[in-house]
């Protein structure tokens, strides 16, 4: 990796909610979020993954702790907005799922160099920006010579 410019990374909304729910795979979640805040990548989040983890993670954990989750995203991430043009692209994007499209649309509009997701059908879709599991990415971070 680059000492000059780190990955650039966007995260699926499923990825940060392992962190916060305690999920299965959120160890790999973690390691990924620590690379972020120490700067060794830069994580990028669309504005709507930011409402979808209040919405998801408030019904488990309750709401003073999910306005926690949301303040530490919005301390370590750089946040993407969705906009009418972003939601136009993505309506034409080869992407079965609208939401994945959405968030294809905001990375490659951040230039991102992966998005990091955990869902099985946005690995397989044809994005803009390369889709990548957690233990996939880690082994970028951790491997240069992986890419």
């Amino acid at each position: 990796m680059s000492e000059s410019m780190p990955l650039k990374i966007a995260f699926d909304t499923n990825v940060l909610l392992d962190t916060i729910l305690n999920r299965p795979g959120r160890a790999e979640a973690v390691r990924l979020m620590y690379a972020v805040s120490e700067e060794k990548i830069a994580g990028i989040v669309s504005v709507n993954s930011i409402t979808a983890v209040y919405y998801t993670s408030r019904k488990g954990i309750g709401d003073a702790a999910a306005r926690n989750a949301i303040l530490d995203i919005l301390s370590i991430f750089d946040v993407t907005p969705v906009d009418g043009e972003v939601c136009s692209i993505a309506l034409n994007e080869p992407m079965t799922d609208y939401e994945d499209a959405v968030l294809a649309v905001c990375a490659a509009r951040e230039q991102a160099d992966y998005i990091v997701t955990r869902d099985q059908a946005f690995l397989a879709a044809p994005s803009p920006v390369p889709p990548m599991t957690p233990t996939d990415l880690l082994r970028v971070i951790e491997e240069p010579d992986a890419r």
